[in-house]
C-alpha cells in the first residue's frame, strides 16, 4: 500500500491536457463571463501546446533509454553515461512541466476575481477529494495471492 502511495506522490502534478477543464465545465457556477472565458480558454490551449512539447521530448529520451537497455549498451561505460544524461534531462522536463502549470494556473486565476478564484478552486478541491477517494479505497481492497497454475 506505501509503494501505491509512493508512486502517486511521484506521478506529476501538472496534467498533460487541458489545465483549466475544471473552470471551462464549472464556468457557470463559478460567474465566468465571456470574456474570462475565452481568456481561459486560450490559456487552457497554449498549456495543452506546450506539455506535448514537453511529452514528446520525455517520450523521445525514454524510448532511447529503451533501446538502450534493451540492446545491451548499459553494458557500455560511455553509452551508459549518455543513458544516464538522458534521465537527468528528463528530470528537467518534468519539473518545467509542473513549473509551466503553476505558472499558467496563476495567469489563468488573475483573470478571475477573488470570489471567482475561490470557488474554482472549490470545484478543483471537490475533484482533488474524490480522486483521493477512490485512490485511498483502491487501497484497502483485499489483496488476493494469486494461484499457481
Amino acid at each position: 500500500m506505501l509503494s501505491d502511495l509512493r508512486t502517486a506522490g511521484a506521478a506529476s502534478l501538472a496534467p498533460a491536457p487541458g489545465l483549466f477543464l475544471p473552470e471551462l465545465h464549472h464556468r457557470r457556477d463559478i460567474g465566468l463571463d465571456l470574456v474570462q472565458v475565452n481568456g481561459i480558454a486560450d490559456l487552457c490551449h497554449s498549456y495543452t501546446q506546450k506539455r506535448a512539447t514537453i511529452n514528446a521530448q520525455m517520450t523521445r529520451l525514454a524510448g532511447e533509454l529503451l533501446a538502450g537497455i534493451l540492446s545491451g549498451r548499459i553494458c557500455d561505460d560511455r553509452a551508459r553515461e549518455v543513458m544516464s544524461s538522458h534521465t537527468e534531462t528528463r528530470g528537467i522536463l518534468f519539473g518545467d512541466a509542473e513549473t509551466l502549470m503553476l505558472a499558467t494556473l496563476a495567469e489563468g486565476y488573475a483573470l478571475l476575481s477573488t470570489d471567482q478564484v475561490e470557488r474554482a478552486l472549490a470545484v478543483r478541491r471537490g475533484q482533488t477529494s474524490a480522486a483521493f477517494d477512490t485512490v485511498a479505497d483502491a487501497m484497502y481492497v483485499d489483496q488476493v495471492a494469486p494461484t499457481r497454475l
